[in-house]
């Protein structure tokens, strides 16, 4: 009987076993189907920023989902390696893919506690998991993980499965692999790496967040004290080292908020590549992108744009205090501001021996009580409020200011005798002079206000506890320099020795006073042959508004325009020489009683003027009458087939400017000067590479269609140049003529839009306009820059566009709201001063060179003033340049309204634009 039913449980128990065994086959096989191909693995893609380059390679924005740098395994360092296996899997070079006793560890441990504390997972597994698989905390996962851990074993060795781990690991504040989260938490490439260093990371591995030093510091360094246990036990590091680790002070970089260098540029490169790829494959395809910005040049177009419009927005006065701080909040508000500009100051972070986060330059409370005790015994000695001590260099934060920054300050005390203002920078004095705040007055942004006084009480519009902007002209000035001499010679210079010994030895910050602008300024430079955009400044400041004033805004281009109506004329009959009459001219309005009478700037007029000096002095009248001899239609017809993308009125008004037009656009018109006549497409964009530093497709033309203005309908679209030409001839006259073909248009095809010949007179009659016109403000930068200013009415636009023969350049200033930038706020004094510096930045790195002078160009030495030949050799004369064969001769005389004054298609109010330009 005992036999038998020995016998039954033991077959019961096979029985069972077997079932067993079938079921766990069962389910490996069933869990194999579904596990996805190891082969995924030999094709590791893993999500990778994008990065957009500047053309010298400086990155100016690395954009993307999960920051991670692929890294090989020969540029790991070993110490960084052994972190990681002590800490994760110390086996981890003697298992197949799984521990099956740490496994049993985690569950016994897991069982304890009631809860999933340990995983007990390989750093196989862990790849399986994080490449393969889901984060799904199941039994079917850990199955299927450790499935996949046995494969992936068998087909890639240990240093092929830890360069993929390395990698993929998540490791906290947003870093994905081991070289994105050194260069995060310490700024250190990997080979820079200490122990202590790798043993805070590694220990991250198992709960980023947790453990984050950032998060909780307490937490981080007993977690790295385990590890650096971990690697001394498996005799990873010696006693020596894991006791010198231990001790280390690690500095934590510090993160900061950055963004696009270059912001409007940058930007439109992003919109127009995600565009082409998509955001989501950007964000995550590690695309780089190569641009044809000049990082150096477009550091100086910032730096002017944002000098020159402070300046010209301080012409229209003074804002007023930033804010206001009563007398019982002073001290107080000085210190919190002293502490918030250290926490600024620091870029590390240190974890103290008490788990306290140490920033790298803290309050230095006994520097502070010491300073007091200072000012005390100062004011005991002098016994004036007057007089202030001045700085300490080893203050800590005069020690971080740097001259040309700016910086909130509060005023301490404002001295009418002086005039000088003292401000209070954190604890640093500084005093605003006579020169420092002489711009102040009251706001008044006016086209009619010519005129306003000078500050001299700077008591009447600065108050004691104003929060004010200043910048800072001089780090150590003294009292003698920073005020005035009456002052200094009636009060100090009269002091008891002792005291003026105190005084006279006390240095101080130059400051001036500074506001934020209202008014906004455009850059645009490109390459007038490759057509490559060397620089864009689209506004003062990307951070606070991202509209892009050089591509989308469209503004009167003012006076701007007239190179291209010259250009037109050019063409058909005049030469640098031909003679316009500069006189009153009555053009029919709207009706009988209501006329348009054109004026120049200056409000003059100059009888005869030859064609170069009607544009190097921006002469409105004669402009007109050449725009009415020219007729509208062909000015048009012009515009369009030099590709000015503008839709231009049909009426003489479209001579001074009255239609809108972007930055882009007109300096891309510009450049059919210096380039010889040629239409070109402006190029941002030199390639886009995948990650595998493949050349991706990308037509920047097509990318940019939408942000191109269409161009107005053409009726003559199947004529020829020449037949558009003749045509417009017959319908100004409104007569029969014979068809006749213009030689300087004839011959033009494709991009070549405009003759070589006359693109070398235009560009020499704009370096008139540089070297004698309204443009001479630029000509101590070269000899060889031609250029032109525009303004318009009520002073709304300010303009000023020009080339070398290397570069084109436009730049604008306004306010966004089209309101006046002020009385007397012209192209020459608003724009000029941020083309020349910038133009003055492009030469020196480009080179100076003069305009290449085509075949078929004479040089005529002429009187300036008639335009008439000088054949006496001995006689001084101006050395003109002419196409061959149409030298001075015959000159055109234009002292008539013109066939399209009198035509009922041209209807102008009486508008005061005309009168500004």
């Amino acid at each position: 009987m005992i036999s038998q039913k020995f016998k039954k449980i033991f077959y019961g128990i096979i029985g069972l076993g077997i079932c067993g065994i079938l079921v766990a086959v069962t389910s490996v096989i069933i869990f194999s189907l579904s596990l996805p191909k190891i082969s995924n693995l030999s094709d590791y893609n893993p999500n990778t920023p994008s990065q957009i380059l500047a053309k010298d390679g400086t990155v100016l924005a690395e954009i993307g989902k999960e920051k991670r740098y692929i890294v090989q395994m020969e540029d790991i360092p070993k110490r960084i390696i052994d972190a990681i296996v002590s800490a994760e899997d110390s086996g981890f070079y003697g298992h197949q893919g799984v521990e099956y006793l740490g496994l049993l560890r985690a569950l016994i441990v897991n069982l304890k506690e009631g809860r999933y504390a340990q995983g007990g997972s390989t750093i196989t597994q862990q790849v399986a998991k994080s490449l393969l698989l889901s984060n799904e905390r199941s039994i079917s996962r850990k199955v299927k993980d450790m499935l996949l851990a046995h494969r992936i074993e068998n087909r890639f060795s240990k240093d092929e499965i830890l360069f993929l781990y390395l990698n993929q690991v998540y490791l906290g504040g947003g870093y994905y692999g081991v070289k994105a989260a050194y260069d995060g938490y310490f700024n250190k490439e990997l080979k820079e790496a200490t122990i202590a260093e790798a043993s805070m990371v590694a220990g991250l591995l198992v709960a980023p967040g947790k453990y984050s030093p950032y998060i909780n510091p307490k937490r981080a360094k007993i977690r790295q004290g385990y590890v650096l246990k971990r690697m001394f036990e498996t005799k990873r590091i010696t006693k020596a080292e894991y006791d010198e680790a231990l001790a280390e002070e690690t500095q934590f970089r510090i993160r900061k908020p950055h963004g696009f260098l270059a912001g409007y540029f940058t930007d439109w490169v992003r919109q127009r590549v995600v565009a082409l790829v998509g955001e989501d494959e950007f964000l995550t395809g590690g695309y780089k992108v190569k641009t044809t910005l000049d990082y150096e040049l477009q550091q100086v177009a910032e730096r002017e744009v944002e000098r020159t419009v402070k300046d010209i927005d301080k012409r229209q006065g003074y804002k007023g205090a930033i804010s206001k701080v009563e007398k019982e909040d002073r001290e107080n508000w000085i210190l919190e501001r002293r502490k918030s500009m250290l926490k600024r100051n620091s870029n590390y972070f240190t974890i103290t021996a008490d788990y306290k986060k140490k920033l790298e330059v803290e309050l230095d409370e006994q520097q502070v009580e010491e300073r007091l005790k200072e000012k005390d015994n100062f004011n005991k000695v002098t016994k004036n409020k007057r007089l202030h001590l001045g700085n300490d260099k080893k203050d800590q934060i005069f020690m971080s200011l740097k001259k040309g920054e700016s910086q909130k300050g509060l005023v301490l005390y404002v001295d009418d005798w002086a005039r000088a203002i003292y401000v209070d920078i954190a604890g640093v004095i500084g005093i605003v002079p006579y020169s420092g705040f002489r711009w102040v007055h009251e706001r008044n942004v006016s086209k009619d206000r010519d005129n306003y006084s000078y500050l001299t009480k700077p008591s009447t519009m600065i108050k004691v506890g104003d929060v004010v902007l200043v910048t800072i002209e001089d780090l150590s000035s003294s009292l003698q320099k920073l005020t005035e001499k009456s002052f200094y010679k009636g009060y100090v210079s009269k002091l008891s020795k002792d005291k003026k010994k105190e005084v006279v030895k006390q240095r101080y910050l130059s400051l001036q006073l500074d506001q934020e602008p209202d008014v906004q300024g455009a850059l645009y430079a490109v390459d007038p042959f490759s057509g490559e955009i060397v620089s864009l400044v689209g506004g003062y400041d990307f951070q606070k508004s991202q509209f892009n004033r050089a591509l989308q805004s469209r503004r009167q281009p003012g006076s701007s325009f007239k190179p291209l109506l010259y250009a037109a004329a050019l063409e058909n009959g005049y030469d640098p020489s031909s003679i316009i009459i500069d006189s009153p001219e009555t053009l029919g309005g709207v009706d009988a009683g209501l006329n348009w009478k054109p004026r120049n700037y200056d409000g003059k007029f100059k009888g005869p003027i030859t064609f170069r000096n009607s544009l190097e002095q921006s002469r409105n009248v004669t402009t007109i009458k050449i725009a009415s001899d020219l007729g509208v239609d062909k000015v048009v017809n012009f515009t369009k087939r030099i590709g000015f993308n503008a839709e231009l009125d049909k009426d003489l008004s479209l001579a001074l400017g009255s239609f809108g037009v972007t930055l882009q656009d007109i300096v891309a018109t510009y450049a059919i000067f210096p380039n010889g006549g040629m239409k070109f497409k402006p190029k941002s964009i030199l390639g886009v590479y995948n990650r595998n530093d493949e050349l991706v497709p990308f037509n920047e033309e097509e990318q940019s269609e939408e942000e191109t203005l269409e161009s107005p309908k053409d009726t003559n679209e199947d004529k020829s140049e020449s037949d558009i030409a003749s045509d417009a001839v017959e319908n100004e006259f409104g007569e029969e003529k014979d068809k006749k073909v213009n030689k300087f248009i004839d011959h033009l095809s494709g991009d070549q839009v405009y003759d070589r010949r006359l693109a070398y007179i235009m560009s020499n009659l704009l370096r008139g306009v540089v070297l004698h016109g309204t443009g001479r403000g630029t000509r101590s930068v070269s000899p060889y820059l031609g250029g032109k200013t525009g303004t318009t009415n009520d002073y709304v636009d300010a303009w000023f566009i020009g080339f070398s023969p290397r570069l084109a350049t436009g730049v604008w200033t306004g306010f966004d709201d089209n309101g006046t930038l002020g009385w007397g706020e012209t192209g020459a004094k608003s724009a000029l001063p941020i083309w020349r510096e910038f133009m003055r930045a492009g030469v020196r790195k480009y080179g100076e060179t003069d305009f290449n002078a085509p075949l078929g160009i004479v040089n005529v030495k002429i009187d300036k003033e008639t335009g008439k030949p000088i054949k006496d050799r001995y006689k001084k004369g101006f050395l003109e340049a002419f196409v061959e064969g149409e030298a001075p001769g015959d000159k055109k005389v234009v002292d008539q309204k013109g066939p399209d004054s009198d035509r009922d298609s041209t209807i102008l109010e009486d508008d005061e634009y005309y009168n500004n330009q």
